[in-house]
């Protein structure tokens, strides 16, 4: 009997069809309860938004009970009542406090499958006038917060046997000097533990099932990004600079923040069985200066016909 390499080949396209699932799955969280933290502003409220959209019970977590008050409305507006989202005060760096917020989704919704750090803080420094108090302020939050996080919503999924998807929101500040405006060397190395601590719980998580994966967007305007540059009193010259700063290292100006949103949803899905241990930059080329060269590319003809 002779062997025909096409039979083998022919069973094997036949078992990937039969074996395929639906799109609209792959890309779905219909039915599952998702945790956001720093969900009441910027990133985290959009990442939380989308979950919703794509069929999740939400629970958004923020240190204001204000902010908590009236974001709770605005999603209500949006289609998104009680029955889908709840908000839980929540100080991510107190260990008590991440144990209730676990608590309360699992008495609201009954499970708890995606679970997105989101919460963070920054603040304008040079590190040979950074206070230490400041220096702890931003570890303790980004660093602590994170680790807090994952060790109470893994230990659920363990004992309850859910296959869970982990999802921390870095930076590319952890690999990329932003030249202009600096300044932040505690957040910098904040981040920069957040992907070690994903990488090094993802070793751990696997074998129970649970993906732990980083997105690390580039600079975005948000709410936060603008009272924390207040807040430390800069001056109109330097906010100008660093808003500058994005404009050139960004693709469009700075980065849209629903479109890390929409990746940090993605991480959340069966689109991302295979991937944990993972940090997928999403910083719309900053990291590989694409946006810088474009001057320069502009100047070649858009076709050889052009160039002729």
């Amino acid at each position: 009997m002779s062997y025909d390499p096409n039979a083998a080949n022919i069973a094997m396209l036949k078992g990937y069809v039969q074996s395929a699932r639906p799109m609209e799955e792959m890309f779905s969280v219909r039915g599952k309860t998702a945790i956001v933290t720093g969900a009441t502003s910027g990133l985290g409220f959009n990442i939380a938004l989308r979950l919703l959209q794509g069929g999740a019970n939400v629970v958004i977590a923020g240190s204001s009970q204000k902010k908590g008050d009236y974001t709770l409305p605005i999603l209500a507006e949006a289609g998104f009542g009680a029955d889908r989202v709840v908000f839980c005060r929540t100080d991510v760096r107190q260990e008590e406090d991440m144990i209730h917020l676990v608590e309360t989704a699992d008495k609201t919704f009954g499970s708890v499958d995606i679970f997105v750090n989101s919460a963070a803080v920054w603040s304008y420094a040079h590190i040979y006038d950074l206070p230490e108090a400041e220096f702890r302020r931003v570890i303790d939050t980004n660093i602590t917060g994170a680790f807090l996080g994952i060790k109470h919503v893994s230990q659920y999924m363990i004992d309850h046997k859910i296959h869970g998807k982990i999802t921390l929101i870095s930076s590319n500040s952890a690999w990329l000097p932003y030249p202009v405006f600096g300044g932040y060397p505690h957040y910098a190395a904040s981040k920069g533990g957040v992907n070690s601590l994903a990488i090094e719980a993802a070793k751990e998580l696997k074998r129970f099932g649970i993906m732990v994966n980083v997105v690390a967007p580039g600079g975005m305007v948000t709410a936060g990004a603008s009272s924390n540059m207040c807040a430390q009193g800069l001056s109109e010259e330097k906010q100008d600079e660093f808003y500058e700063e994005l404009m050139v290292w960004q693709n469009d100006g700075t980065q849209a923040v629903d479109t890390v949103a929409i990746v940090a949803y993605a991480m959340s899905t069966p689109m991302s069985d295979g991937m944990t241990g993972e940090i997928v930059v999403a910083d719309a080329g900053m990291s590989h200066n694409i946006v810088k060269y474009q001057a320069a590319i502009e100047q070649y003809p858009e076709t050889l016909e052009e160039e002729a």
